[in-house]
């Protein structure tokens, strides 16, 4: 296959990630942008691979790159490889997260990217790890950690793929929220009362658990709409006389916002929100992601 093996053998293994994320990207300039570094690099340590693999592993065709044959073969068998090495080299070991620079994808909702994000940066800044992160909204898909390029889900517990790693960081008590001039704030809380208003609720499992509640009620539901995020949630009902239902740790990241919201409990039980991190096994034994999984669910406090 390759002309000169013993070239191969010779080959630097620092290559490796870097042809991976190639193969991955198809693409010198996000191949530079998902490992941090510049695209002349990237270019490079290409032409070096090609060397390497007397092949050229990815060639022009119109505005994009394609992968060769030999480059279709190779994919599975580096990604497979290098998850390999990973886990012979710090299978056991105890490793900071400086010691394993890398650009994270962490999924999340807008409230949890608030409270985190800041935090995550000034850890790393203080611990002088040089990791990037970028954090990406929700998109409800359940086979998303799937994809290479997310890293972790931090969020309410929702349906994922059979095979994710999830581990429960918190729970939430939920309360209702109302414009502050809501008519709804001078009456009885009971759900007799509440049933009467259009109802709000966030993409999760607390959508479902609150239709059960009107049906063993034996209340029709009113859920007006399902918002993807928090902040949109906020913004529907201080401008109608719809309700919203929030988790608590909603309420601490709004507060300090001075918001035209009322926060209050009901006269029932509302269900609860688990928080969780959900990640893919392949990512279950790399020390730099267990530092991310640890410090993020530090951070959030829950």
């Amino acid at each position: 296959m390759y002309k000169d093996i013993n070239h191969l053998v010779r080959m630097d293994l620092n290559l490796l990630p870097i042809l991976d994320t190639l193969l991955n990207e198809k693409s010198v300039s996000k191949t530079a942008d998902k490992l941090n570094v510049t695209p002349p690099a990237i270019s490079k340590s290409l032409n070096k691979i090609r060397d390497t693999f007397q092949d050229q592993l990815l060639v022009r065709s119109g505005m994009s790159l394609e992968l060769t044959p030999l480059a279709v073969r190779l994919k599975p068998q580096l990604r497979e490889l290098l998850d390999n090495i990973q886990n012979v080299l710090h299978q056991n070991i105890e490793m900071n997260g400086s010691e394993l620079p890398r650009s994270f994808n962490i999924v999340t909702n807008d409230i949890l990217m608030s409270k985190l994000s800041y935090k995550l940066m000034k850890k790393s800044i203080q611990e002088n790890t040089n990791h990037v992160f970028n954090f990406n909204y929700d998109n409800a898909s359940t086979c998303m950690l799937r994809s290479e390029d997310i890293d972790l889900y931090i969020g309410e517990d929702k349906t994922l793929s059979p095979e994710v790693k999830i581990r429960t960081i918190g729970h939430s008590d939920c309360v209702f929220i109302a414009k502050k001039d809501h008519p709804v704030l001078q009456m009885e809380k009971s759900l007799k009362v509440l049933k009467e208003y259009m109802l709000i609720v966030s993409k999760n499992k607390l959508k479902e658990e609150m239709e059960s509640l009107y049906r063993e009620r034996g209340y029709k539901r009113k859920i007006h709409g399902v918002s993807a995020g928090y902040l949109p949630m906020i913004e529907n009902v201080i401008q109608t006389n719809s309700l919203g239902i929030v988790p608590m740790y909603v309420v601490d990241g709004l507060q300090r916002m001075n918001l035209e919201v009322e926060f209050f409990k009901p006269q029932f039980e509302l269900p609860k929100v688990r928080i969780i991190q959900a990640w893919h096994p392949r990512y279950h034994n790399c020390s730099s992601h267990k530092w991310l999984r640890d410090i993020s669910k530090d951070l959030l406090e829950f």
